[in-house]
C-alpha cells in the first residue's frame, strides 16, 4: 500500500508538470516544486518571464489553482512564480527556444551556433545540442554540436547535467532537439583545483624566502667585496669619462669649425682685396707709359719749327 501512494505522487507530479507545460508555453517554462505541508501545498513555479504567467491582476494563477484543485485534488494548492536567475543555462528553455526558431525556418547550424556561444558565454562549462530528423532531405540524421567540459555517466553527469529535449513540427517532418547543459564541476575536481592552487600558493613562499635568503647573503658579502667593486666601477667610469671628453671634442668642433670660415673669408677678402690694388698699380703704370712719349713728340715738333726759322733767317 505505501508503494503504491509513492508511485501516486510520482504520477501526479508528472501530470503536473505536463499541465504547466502545456499552459505556459510561451512563458519559458522550466520546473516547478512542489512542498506539502499540513496547512496547504505550495507550489512554486520557475519560467523566463513571470509577468505573462501571472497575468492582469493575477488572473492566470487564479485560474490555474482553480484547475489544480478540481483535476489533481490537490487542497490549498499555493502557487509561487519566480523568475529564472540565468535562463541561458536552463536546457529545457534553450531547447524550447531552438525547437521554436526551427519551425520559423531558420538554418539549424545558425541557430546552433549562436546558442552555443550564448550559453558559454553565460557561464557555463560545456554544452551539447543534438538535433535528429529530416534536417535536409528525406533522409533523417542526428547532428551533434559540442563544446567545453560535459560529464556522460556516472553521478555528476545525473545531479550536475541539465537535460531538456523538445520537439519541433516542420513540413518535412518533426525534429528532435536535445540540450545537455554542465554547470558546475564535480566535487572532485573542485578538491583537485583547490590542492593545485594550495601547492602554487607552498612554490610561491619557497621562491620568496630563496630570494630573501640570497639577497641577505649578498648584505654580508658586500663589505668583504670592495676592492674588487672599486675597480669594477672604475672601469665602468673609464669609458663615462671618455665618451664625455668624445662630447666635448664634439661640441667644441663646430666652434672651431666657424673660426676657420671666418679666418678663410677673411683671408679671401685680403686677397681680393690685394688684387684689386696689384691691378690699380698695373692701370696707372700703363697710363704713365703712354702719357710719357707725348712730350718727346712735342720737343720733336719745336725743334722743326726752330729749324724752319733759321732757314727763313
Amino acid at each position: 500500500m505505501i508503494e503504491r501512494k509513492f508511485i501516486q505522487k510520482g504520477i501526479r507530479n508528472t501530470e503536473l508538470d505536463m499541465y504547466f507545460h502545456k499552459e505556459l508555453e510561451r512563458v519559458d517554462y522550466s520546473r516547478c516544486d512542489i512542498q506539502r505541508t499540513p496547512l496547504n501545498t505550495r507550489i512554486i513555479i520557475y519560467a523566463g518571464r513571470p509577468g505573462m504567467v501571472i497575468g492582469r491582476g493575477g488572473s492566470k494563477i487564479q485560474e490555474m489553482t482553480e484547475t489544480i484543485e478540481k483535476r489533481f485534488k490537490i487542497e490549498k494548492p499555493q502557487l509561487e512564480v519566480r523568475a529564472l536567475e540565468n535562463p541561458d543555462t536552463d536546457a529545457l528553455v534553450v531547447a524550447k527556444q531552438i525547437a521554436g526558431a526551427l519551425e520559423k525556418g531558420m538554418s539549424h547550424k545558425r541557430i546552433v551556433n549562436i546558442y552555443l556561444k550564448r550559453i558559454m558565454g553565460a557561464g557555463a562549462l560545456g554544452v551539447e545540442i543534438i538535433i535528429a530528423g529530416k534536417i535536409s532531405g528525406e533522409r533523417s540524421r542526428t547532428e551533434k554540436f559540442r563544446l567545453g567540459y560535459i560529464k556522460k555517466s556516472g553521478f555528476p553527469a545525473d545531479s550536475l547535467v541539465s537535460k531538456g529535449r523538445q520537439i519541433a513540427v516542420l513540413k518535412a517532418g518533426a525534429l528532435g532537439v536535445n540540450v545537455r547543459i554542465m554547470k558546475e564541476f564535480p566535487d572532485i575536481m573542485k578538491v583537485e583545483k583547490e590542492v593545485s592552487k594550495i601547492r602554487q600558493e607552498i612554490e610561491e613562499k619557497k621562491a620568496s624566502e630563496e630570494k630573501e635568503k640570497a639577497e641577505k647573503k649578498a648584505e654580508k658579502e658586500e663589505p668583504v667585496k670592495d676592492t674588487p667593486k672599486d675597480d669594477k666601477t672604475e672601469e665602468k667610469e673609464k669609458p663615462a669619462a671618455k665618451k664625455e671628453a668624445e662630447e666635448k671634442k664634439e661640441k667644441a668642433k663646430p666652434k672651431e669649425t666657424k673660426v676657420t670660415e671666418k679666418a678663410k673669408t677673411d683671408d679671401s677678402e685680403k686677397k681680393s682685396e690685394k688684387k684689386e690694388d696689384s691691378k690699380d698699380k698695373k692701370k696707372t703704370e700703363e697710363k704713365d707709359k703712354k702719357e710719357e712719349p707725348k712730350p718727346k713728340k712735342e720737343t720733336a715738333e719745336k725743334k722743326e719749327d726752330d729749324k724752319k726759322a733759321e732757314k727763313k733767317e
